[in-house]
């Protein structure tokens, strides 16, 4: 057990250096305000709610989970210091967060665990400083606690907390793991949580943090609207003509080549930094991956160490292929199934892959292909270090398309009856087949090669899946068009404002 003195010691340091450890995180290089990501609106709501008394007991506890580099170290810095990041325009919507009357605390908990103190023994003591207690808070307080999961028994101590405060909505604590692994599988916090996932940044944010442009207001929520809501392909190609413009004047505001500078160098905030330093971006966002396999996969002591050697192999084969098989897998990395499968399936719940099954397969005994993308290009890039075969580079338009269905589609859809998103496995058939409850069907094609294979594409599809609604081809060049009654071609512009 750790001795008072120790832990004592250790806030004393913490609590001296805070500001000017997280100065790094919430100012650039000119000591200007770092801007903020759009999940950022959403933690400012909950903190406005919680410091007007207004929070629900399932919102005491928010958990953040996301591969490592999207942020969220960042974004605990910017809610600590919530009032400098809340624009003139909007304070008075959240003006108890700007009156900001609760105290706060943030803690690295790596920090903490590599002096040997444990999430319960620190704050036993922080109560006892403060002579405050968590059961009987009088004044509410605001605990933000990054990388979490570096204590063993962070569930259990988040879960006592809960337990204790039921009598009260004076405590708020929001906390970060980049181990998506663990937050999310957590048995102690189901029922006692909230969770969200802060993922690598899609176009539009990208272009903000960068550029500091912006698309119109609206425009993007009412795109995704218009593709999942259409009757047919003739009203969905009148919403986005009569967007044309928009679109048009958001894109003349970038650079020659600011699309491609994105899919290939844009998907992590900490990229934004280096400027023109393009030459040591594919080593960083491969980092990304090397620091999950070393720390969160290898922690997870679920897989044997030969397996774990391997996972780079088995990231490139994907990176590298136009289809995923896993017989195939399974052969050239020498492994059998099951432990590929595993590997497969941490890749997927700790945000690195996204997993596409193919349509129909729940309902069929025969393993049928899956499909897995990249929750960001950049990462898929950075695998092959720059260096894309042609039959591959429009993969990363798929990857860039997973991206937006997991992030926001997929909420777009609950009210549709919920969304699945799949992919026709047979020979010639479409990237994505998208079923909004039981009857509504979306076909779409990434059609970066010639226009007439991905039309044929839509059309096998439709009719392997019996019929659909509309389909979309996705083009990386060329207008806006109506192909038929039946199929709409949408330039990759109008997917990258979303």
């Amino acid at each position: 057990m750790v001795t008072r003195e120790k832990i004592e010691n250790f806030y004393r340091l913490w609590t001296s250096e805070l500001d000017k450890f997280l100065s790094g995180y919430i100012y650039d290089e000119e000591s200007k305000p770092n801007p903020t990501r759009y999940i950022f609106s959403y933690y400012l709501t909950v903190l406005e709610k919680f410091a007007a008394g207004r929070l629900e007991e399932i919102e005491k506890i928010n958990l953040l989970s996301g591969i490592r580099g999207v942020g969220k170290t960042t974004l605990l810095a910017q809610l600590y210091y919530a009032p400098k990041f809340i624009p003139p325009s909007k304070k008075s919507n959240y003006s108890n967060v700007v009156a900001q009357d609760y105290e706060k605390f943030y803690l690295d908990v790596s920090r903490l665990s590599d002096e040997g103190i444990s999430l319960s023994e620190f704050f036993n003591y922080y109560q006892e400083r403060n002579n405050i207690r968590f059961v009987d808070l009088s004044k509410k307080l605001l605990i933000l606690l990054d990388e979490v999961h570096y204590d063993e028994k962070w569930g259990l101590f988040l879960k006592n907390v809960f337990d204790a405060t039921k009598s009260h909505r004076n405590i708020l604590i929001i906390a970060t793991g980049s181990s998506a692994l663990r937050i999310k599988l957590n048995p102690d916090l189901s029922r006692r949580s909230l969770s969200e996932e802060l993922y690598p940044l899609k176009f539009s944010e990208y272009a903000i943090l960068k550029s500091g442009i912006y698309p119109e207001r609206g425009l993007s929520d009412n795109l995704m609207e218009a593709i999942l809501s259409s009757k047919d392909a003739k009203e969905l190609f009148k919403f986005c003509k009569n967007r044309q413009s928009e679109i048009s004047r958001y894109f003349s505001k970038f650079s020659p080549g600011a699309e491609e500078d994105y899919l290939y160098f844009g998907g992590f905030p900490f990229i934004l930094r280096l400027k023109n330093k393009k030459s040591i971006v594919f080593e960083l966002v491969s980092g990304v991956i090397d620091k999950f396999i070393t720390k969160d996969l290898l922690e997870m002591r679920q897989l044997r160490s030969e397996t774990i050697s391997k996972i780079k192999d088995l990231l490139y084969l994907i990176a590298s292929s136009d289809s995923t098989d896993i017989d195939k897998l399974c052969s050239t990395l020498r492994l059998d199934y099951r432990p590929v499968r595993a590997v497969l399936n941490a890749l997927v719940q700790g945000g690195v892959l996204v997993e596409i099954k193919s349509y129909g397969q729940k309902f069929v005994r025969v393993r049928k292909p899956i499909k897995f993308l990249f929750i960001s290009p950049s990462l898929r890039v950075s695998i092959l270090n720059g260096i894309l075969p042609p039959e591959v580079k429009g993969k990363i338009l798929e990857d860039y398309l997973a991206l937006i269905f997991t992030k926001d589609f997929q909420k777009k859809g609950k009210q549709y009856g919920g969304m699945e998103v799949m992919h026709d496995s047979s020979a010639g058939g479409a990237d994505f087949v998208l079923r909004l409850g039981r009857d509504k069907k979306i076909i779409i094609e990434i059609g970066f090669r010639k226009q007439s294979e991905g039309i044929k594409q839509i059309e096998n599809t439709g009719r392997i899946i019996d019929g659909y609604n509309y389909g979309i081809l996705v083009s990386g060049r060329g207008d806006l068009e109506l192909i038929n009654d039946k199929i709409i071609k949408m330039p990759l512009s109008y997917w990258l404002v979303m």
